[in-house]
């Protein structure tokens, strides 16, 4: 949960039952039936990817963004190549070195940086991360 905030807004203060215990249980409750009332959403880690690859990657660059549920955000012309900027779940990152050298020859960098989280796509990983 993000953005939670609870506050005690009265309470009656009775020497046999004020414990510190009954006061624990009664915000167990409280969460409960707040849980219950609200929509929950899940969220996952994601990270701002840049990728810089040679101009005659960027095509297979994108299909593998796109396939592990990363969306684009932007897209740099640089000398040699262009740098391509997505929101992708973390999750979808691990290994991502690997498989980027893999296809741009050794040529292609990338950086990440966490920015948050995000409403799941999906219930897990892609089929594209377990490649």
């Amino acid at each position: 949960m993000t953005g939670l905030r609870v506050t005690l807004t009265d309470r009656a203060t009775h020497v046999k039952d004020s414990s510190d215990t009954a006061f624990r249980t009664a915000g167990r409750f409280g969460l409960r039936d707040a849980v219950r009332a609200c929509a929950m959403v899940l969220l996952e880690p994601v990270a701002e990817a840049t990728v810089t690859v040679p101009e005659d990657a960027v095509g297979g660059v994108l299909g593998d963004l796109a396939a592990r549920r990363g969306r684009v955000t932007g897209s740099d012309t640089r000398t040699g190549g262009r740098a391509v900027t997505a929101t992708v779940p973390l999750a979808e990152l691990f290994g991502r070195a690997t498989r980027l050298r893999s296809r741009t020859q050794g040529r292609g960098t990338f950086t990440t940086r966490p920015t948050g989280y995000a409403p799941a796509t999906v219930a897990g990983p892609s089929p594209a991360s377990a490649r």
